[in-house]
């Protein structure tokens, strides 16, 4: 049997340094220096995930176990794609 910390993407799943280096790149969050060494990113704003769905399902997550993830993003301040990185990733 499959525990749940290898079925939802958390920071306890050997992939999460993986998931976050996407999320947080350029194919997703952006983030970036900007003027005077701020940090700037690109957010949907709300309570979009839709960086994350991609990436997870790009990395091979069924659907189930996608909505388990965001389950727990959404119980431990990930509301948005940039709030994963912000509140979970510490």
């Amino acid at each position: 049997m499959v525990t749940q910390s290898l079925t939802t993407m958390r920071p306890e799943h050997p992939r999460w340094r993986e998931f976050c280096a996407r999320l947080g790149g350029p194919e997703a969050c952006n983030f970036r220096e900007g003027e005077n060494g701020r940090l700037i990113w690109d957010c949907r704003g709300g309570f979009d995930k839709s960086f994350s769905f991609r990436i997870l399902q790009d990395m091979g997550f069924p659907g189930e176990a996608i909505e388990q993830s965001f389950a727990y993003f959404n119980q431990h301040g990930g509301h948005c794609d940039c709030e994963i990185l912000f509140n979970i990733d510490t």
